[in-house]
């Protein structure tokens, strides 16, 4: 009964060696999401004003809105021409104004927040003209 043993244990080794190494790399693919860096900006105008702003400028540069609700303050868009490039603009209230916000992905990697700043600039540009 021995050899038996013997030669069951050896067998398994390798289906125990193989589901070990599918185990790690299956851990390895499902990470948590990382936090999106952001790049904000404090604004005198209502949040309302800075989130419709904010749609028109994301629209006129080619996004396409997938979701955009003004009670959340929030609009995710995806670029047309740039498959995987998301971005969110969130608006919050606060005492002085308003706080806009824009964050994203591309190809599922966080967006560097300077590369927002054409973003930030053309929307502060549009309020500061309407005002």
């Amino acid at each position: 009964m021995k050899p038996m043993t013997r030669m069951l244990s050896c067998n398994a080794l390798p289906v125990i060696l193989l589901m070990t190494l599918l185990t790690v790399l299956l851990t390895a693919c499902a990470s948590t999401p990382s936090t999106l860096s952001e790049r904000q900006i404090e604004l005198q105008a209502s949040s309302q004003r800075v989130l419709s702003t904010g749609l028109e400028v994301l629209v006129e540069r080619g996004f396409v809105i997938r979701f955009a609700d003004a009670e959340l303050g929030r609009i995710d868009a995806v670029y047309a021409s740039r498959p995987g490039y998301e971005v969110r603009l969130s608006t919050s209230t606060i005492p002085t104004g308003t706080r806009l916000a824009l964050s994203g992905r591309q190809g599922g990697q966080a967006i560097e927040p300077y590369r927002f700043d054409p973003l930030l600039v053309e929307i502060t540009s549009r309020l500061e003209d309407t005002q």
